[in-house]
């Protein structure tokens, strides 16, 4: 379960620097959906990492550390 958060975290900061390159490259002329396209992937990923991290702790899979 550990191994899936770690990947999707890895995803979805690969999503934010896809849709800064398209930002940087394109300059918002060309075709200006591949920035979209990029930032819409990474709120998904986000949006789907929170109900595993909520179903993950809900199952007791994911247990809080406790450090801090």
């Amino acid at each position: 379960m550990k191994i899936l958060v770690v990947l999707f975290l890895a995803f979805i900061v690969f999503s934010l620097f896809q849709g800064m390159y398209y930002l940087a490259k394109d300059g918002g002329e060309r075709d200006k959906t591949r920035v979209v396209r990029a930032l819409t992937w990474r709120i998904g990923l986000s949006l789907v990492l929170f109900a595993l991290l909520l179903l993950g702790y809900a199952t007791g899979l994911l247990q809080p550390s406790g450090l801090g």
